[in-house]
């Protein structure tokens, strides 16, 4: 199916084709993953943090005609049919393997994997009507009170400009989380699709996926685990390392 470049570029919202983005996935999340060659994205509605979807969790009220009063319009529908998932700039840090990953079991053990931003796009662009429907954007950490700005910022007609602003606010998180240099996804799917839970992309050619690097803190008997039960899967050997995080030579000094 042909794809028109020039849209594609512009919801890829100024992210350069070549950034590496990375990933820390659970094995046990991962195995499927390779298996099954497919990409599955989430609800946002499943995101850990309570202030996500700040704008979708809004109250919002309109003026019905029928009722000859002011009603409640509920978002839940709309939350429900979008999804979206995150990546990160970063190539590795301390916080992200402690966060993400269970050193102490092996299935909830994370991998970091790395993918050209184009490519994991493209996973997930797969005609031109995904212009209307899917984007990627570097997500914009914000205090509290621009995030109140923001707000004030909305015009007053918010119902003809509620998708645009709906998008925008799915890539601003609280400073808090500044750390984590996000990279998001987001799918929207109309009124006329089925609910799901999740949505599942084919992922063309598994060599996409650059690396797969193994959590430093894991010790070489699960090392070799991991390694054996990822090559069974068809990964590519040379592409899975364990981290150097703590690698530590000492250095020799004549006193």
């Amino acid at each position: 199916m042909e794809i028109n470049e020039y849209f594609r570029e512009k919801r890829m919202n100024g992210i350069d084709k070549q950034t590496y983005v990375y990933k820390f996935i659970k094995l046990k999340h991962l195995e499927p993953l390779i298996k099954n060659q497919k990409l599955r994205i989430d609800r946002i509605s499943n995101w850990d943090d309570p202030y996500e979807n700040f704008f979708l969790k809004s109250n919002f009220y309109t003026y019905a005609d029928f009722y000859k009063k002011v009603v409640k319009v509920y978002t839940e529908s709309i939350i429900n049919r979008t999804y979206g998932q995150s990546w990160t700039l970063i190539e590795e840090s301390d916080a992200m393997w402690r966060i993400y990953s269970n050193k102490e079991n092996i299935e909830e053990t994370a991998i970091r994997i790395k993918i050209k931003a184009d490519n994991l796009f493209g996973i997930v662009y797969t005609e031109d009507k995904c212009m209307a429907t899917t984007s990627m954007h570097i997500v914009e950490y914000k205090t509290d009170d621009e995030i109140s700005k923001w707000f004030s910022s909305l015009k007053e007609d918010i119902n003809n400009s509620f998708p645009k602003y709906a998008e925008e606010s799915l890539h601003i998180k609280r400073k808090a989380f500044e750390h984590e240099k996000e990279v998001r996804i987001i799918i929207s799917t109309d009124s006329q699709s089925k609910e799901s839970k999740f949505l599942e992309f084919n992922i063309p050619n598994l060599d996409i996926i650059e690396e797969f690097i193994l959590d430093p803190r894991l010790k070489e008997e699960n090392v070799e685990e991991i390694t054996q039960q990822l090559c069974k899967l068809g990964v590519d050997k040379n592409k899975i390392k364990k981290s150097k995080l703590y690698d530590f030579t000492p250095i020799n000094l004549t006193i």
